[in-house]
């Protein structure tokens, strides 16, 4: 076809051979933030559908880091051995350049799924303290963060860093950095992140 979508396109050194791309989607359905057979499933079924690149959802650097206790992560062994596994079988049924989404929710860490109404979970509920910038709640009611200190914001970088290393041993093509929808980089970025969502009437 000659419609350009269906053309090869390079992204640096990665080659695509069409420009279509599945966009990351929180699945909501890791165990301890590893990978399950529902990610086995999900992205499957994108690898042989004949599409470029194949992005694999929020990934996140740290447990602290997920939106919410089911969230995918890349911080431990088992994280990457269990999403090693999901690759591979992408590799072997399918065709697609994979990539993989990392982030930090920052703020907006420690709550409950989509379903449940992303209220925000304690502690006592099988929450955790949540780190940003600033100690400014993500809206009202939720409770207020831990401003990071300097040392604290080193050891993020490098758990980003380690993340990024396990990527690479896993052997994904791309790797993408989460610095939206008001998560920990955006919060760094942007003057408005660093402000109650709900005095913008929503979410960032």
């Amino acid at each position: 076809m000659s419609s350009k979508l269906f053309s090869p396109i390079e992204l640096r050194r990665l080659k695509l051979e069409n420009r279509i791309i599945v966009s990351p989607m929180c699945q909501y359905s890791a165990v301890d933030g590893s990978a399950t057979d529902w990610h086995l499933m999900h992205l499957g079924q994108f690898a042989v559908a004949g599409v470029g690149l194949l992005m694999v959802e929020m990934t996140n650097v740290e447990p602290r880091g997920r939106i919410s206790p089911h969230c995918m992560g890349l911080y431990s062994d088992d994280n990457e051995r269990a999403l090693a596994r999901v690759v591979q079988f992408c590799r072997k049924y399918g065709n697609a350049k994979i990539g993989v989404q990392l982030a930090h929710a920052g703020r907006k860490a420690s709550t409950r799924p989509p379903w449940q109404g992303r209220e925000p979970l304690s502690p006592a509920d099988g929450g955790w303290q949540t780190v940003a910038p600033s100690a400014i709640a993500a809206r009202e009611h939720a409770p207020a963060p831990k401003a990071l200190e300097r040392e604290e914001i080193v050891a993020l970088k490098d758990a980003f860093v380690s993340a990024v290393e396990r990527a690479a041993r896993i052997g994904f093509d791309a790797v993408e950095l989460h610095g939206a929808h008001g998560y920990l980089l955006h919060e760094f970025l942007s003057p408005l992140s660093n402000r109650r969502t709900d005095e913008y009437g929503g979410a960032l």
